[in-house]
């Protein structure tokens, strides 16, 4: 009986070393990622597009901020393509994109929240005047 949980105690150990080796090679592949320069031109165009998507959708007015972050990022995207650190250049065109991403998002969150605003201030507009026409039939 002994011997059986010892055997299961050095699988179970085994198993949790294999996990955590290829693990580690999981995480270290994707943290090495290599970017060509084809793609990083289409995520620098993709981060140019969802900016300007983001601008349509009011970020200048209501998410300011993550806009002009995601214009940051892009432009050092675009400098480091222009010296050749296509690495550098695709993480800063992916950390646009979230921001831009981050500021058409909280843009269009705002403007739906001014319109629901509004839309209750007609809604309450609305009930006082019933009331106003209630009040004054006997």
């Amino acid at each position: 009986m002994a011997t059986l949980w010892n055997q299961h105690r050095e699988v179970e150990c085994m198993r949790r070393c294999l996990f955590f080796f290829f693990s580690v090679l999981l995480i270290a592949g994707c943290a090495s990622q290599k970017y060509s320069r084809d793609t990083v031109v289409t995520q620098i165009s993709n981060a140019e597009l969802m900016i300007s998507q983001a601008k349509q959708n009011g970020a200048e007015e209501y998410a300011p901020l993550e806009l002009r972050l995601a214009e940051e990022k892009l432009q050092e995207a675009k400098e480091a393509l222009k010296k050749e650190e296509s690495d550098l250049a695709g993480r800063k065109a992916e950390i646009s994109m979230e921001h831009a991403r981050l500021a058409d998002g909280n843009a269009r969150a705002e403007k739906a929240k001014q319109d629901a605003l509004k839309e209750q201030k007609n809604v309450d507009m609305l009930r006082n005047e019933i009331d106003r026409v209630q009040k004054v039939k006997p």
